[in-house]
């Protein structure tokens, strides 16, 4: 008989015990294939939401959040794999300990429980691919139902899949040799010895919850080897978790923020109707770009300074900011850095050419707070310039300067903002009104107190008696955006589940090797009287112990990285978003340890003989 053929006998000798390993490697499998799949998918969808060149700019935050998450998708697959492995084998260590007691040669054993560990791993990744396959698909019909208007077409990678299950069987093989090795190499004794951890906790920091935590204490302090890797992969799964509903919500929240501070809030726009609907709809995330077409300084585009000064009169009236928009050709400006490195001097750009939008604002009187990234103008010749730009027309923005009608502008800063994709320029309207010679604005922006029916229909009223004129509602523009991004934001929430559908799988699996590693000990527990949920509490009470320690500072870690790292100038929705969404989160983790104990304990009282065979005890 072949060392294979043996190895699997051996396997179906426990069945119960080799099902439950299958089913762990393959549900972790599956649960991090679908997450990568589906991750994937999703920076397909975003690529395609965000398509239209005045949504560009709002793809890096999606893309940047997706591509954290499978990186830790990745990284919870590999450690997760390992551990169930490498925990499994240290359940085999009584079967170890005979073999050495009767004679068995070191290699034999060690080759023996290797091809046991191969045919766990090749099977439980060959049903986890599937599984993660089928889950896939139904996330694709999932993301049909909810884009209908998507079309999707089907291209399975199989060599990214097929790297993700080489790393997991590579991992999962040197991760199995570890206990296989070390338990081949100590005394039969040892081996056979079921309390295999060198110390007993004599407190734990839930012991005043009662007995059955003080009991889950003593037995946790004599733990199976594996529970560190245990604890990692559970640490990484709820990690996962808290960082897809904290860090999404956050970075929701925040790039939401980035919008209404550039656009500002309870704004209605007041100019000619033809130039709103231009304007208005490059700031639209489902609009489109400007282009050469329409000439935004034509005389009748110009407000009277009359319309103005009624405007500025006008109760309710918390803001008049006037600008000067125009859809130009501007230029990037090389110029020359010292190199000391090459001990030259090197020229920094192209002087490339382009168009974009060019915005002069009187930058003390504006409704706008942009996020930026630089330094604020201190002088008439100093312009900020959008993301959009500063990717598509610069080399390096903040070293080189920007050509308008013929001037040179210092760049200091760029800034965020959606209209026109991110191709905007920011400067000083007196400036620009220089360049033009006019001294009049095209748009003026009115931020009202009370934004309401009768403040619109007062400010409609006035602005229609001058003929020619008219209004926008900007703050609908700008909610219409905030909807948008709250839909792209929708598909993610699916992932979560997951992830704590992982966590739920991998301490089921901990928890029953743990209970049954002490199988006599529940027995005897249960021999002189202890009541099923007695026992039931304590299983609950080593899960809670385990989870919490994983689980607590999973949450800090995400949150903490979802604050200060994902997103810059992090946003939450409210003061009470962090400790909610905390809050919710142990209660998940919580609820996720009751429910891995649940089967524990069935399969438990199922076991009425003192000898289970299937657990090798």
């Amino acid at each position: 008989m072949s060392e294979q053929d043996y190895a699997s006998q051996d396997l179906r000798r426990r069945p119960f015990r080799s099902a439950l390993a299958l089913l762990s490697i393959s549900s972790v499998v599956a649960s991090t294939t679908f997450l990568f799949l589906f991750g994937n998918v999703l920076l397909d969808v975003t690529t395609l939401l965000t398509s239209t060149p005045s949504a560009s700019s709002m793809r890096v935050f999606f893309e940047t959040f997706i591509w954290s998450v499978l990186l830790l998708v990745f990284v919870l697959g590999t450690v997760v794999v390992s551990s169930t492995i490498s925990l499994e084998m240290v359940s085999r260590r009584n079967d170890i300990g005979l073999m050495k007691a009767i004679g068995t040669l070191m290699d034999t054993i060690f080759d023996h429980f290797m091809t046991q560990a191969v045919i766990l791993l090749v099977g439980g990744v060959a049903l986890g691919v599937a599984a993660g396959t089928l889950l896939y698909f139904a996330g694709l019909i999932w993301l049909a139902s909810v884009l209908p208007t998507a079309q999707f077409t089907f291209q399975y990678p199989v060599l990214q899949v097929a790297l993700l299950c080489g790393v997991y069987l590579l991992i999962g093989y040197f991760a199995a040799q570890q206990p296989i090795y070390s338990t081949v190499h100590e005394t039969p004794i040892n081996a056979l010895n079921p309390d295999v951890g060198m110390k007993i906790k004599k407190h734990g920091f839930l012991d005043g919850f009662g007995l059955p935590f003080r009991i889950a204490t003593k037995a946790t302090g004599r733990r199976i080897k594996g529970t560190r890797r245990a604890v990692i992969s559970l640490f990484l799964s709820f990690s996962l978790a808290s960082l897809l509903w904290i860090g999404g919500g956050i970075v929701d929240t925040t790039t939401d923020a980035y919008i209404s501070r550039s656009m500002g809030t309870n704004v209605i726009a007041v100019g000619n109707p033809d130039l709103l609907s231009q304007y208005y709809d490059a700031y639209s995330l489902t609009g489109s770009m400007l282009n050469e077409s329409f000439s935004f300084i034509d005389t009748p585009y110009l407000v009277p300074l009359t319309l103005i000064e009624d405007l500025e009169a006008l109760s309710g009236v918390a803001r008049v900011e006037q600008r000067l928009v125009d859809y130009t050709t501007v230029s990037e400006i090389a110029k020359s850095v010292w190199n000391e490195n090459l001990d030259q001097y090197e020229l920094i750009g192209d002087s490339r050419v382009g168009q974009a939008l060019v915005v002069g604002l009187d930058w003390d009187n504006t409704v706008s707070d942009w996020y930026y990234y630089g330094d604020e103008t201190n002088s008439s010749q100093q312009v900020w310039v959008g993301g959009g730009m500063a990717n598509t027309l610069f080399e390096d923005p903040l070293i080189q300067s920007l050509g308008v009608h013929g001037n040179s502008f210092e760049v200091k800063a760029i800034a965020f903002d959606i209209v026109n994709g991110g191709n905007i320029t920011l400067m000083d309207i007196s400036i620009m009104q220089q360049l033009y010679g006019i001294s009049e604005s095209n748009l003026v922006l009115v931020q009202v107190e009370d934004y309401s029916p009768s403040m619109i229909s007062r400010i409609q009223a006035l602005v229609e008696a001058e003929t020619g004129f008219g209004i926008f509602l900007q703050q609908e523009v700008l909610e219409s955006n905030l909807r948008t991004l709250s839909a792209f934001w929708s598909l993610l929430q699916p992932l979560p589940l997951i992830a704590l559908l992982s966590a739920f799988l991998g301490l089921a699996n901990y928890l029953l090797v743990s209970v049954f590693g002490r199988f006599r000990d529940y027995i005897i527990m249960k021999s002189i009287g202890a009541k099923p949920s007695f026992i039931a509490r304590t299983m609950i009470a080593e899960g809670v112990e385990i989870g919490l320690t994983a689980g607590f500072p999973a949450v800090l870690v995400a949150t903490l990285f979802s604050v200060y790292f994902l997103v810059p100038e992090a946003a939450v929705p409210s003061l009470l978003y962090l400790p909610a969404a905390i809050a919710i989160m142990l209660v998940s983790i919580l609820t996720v340890v009751v429910l891995s104990s649940i089967p524990v304990f069935l399969i438990f009282m199922s076991r009425k003989e003192l000898r289970v065979s299937e657990f090798s005890i």
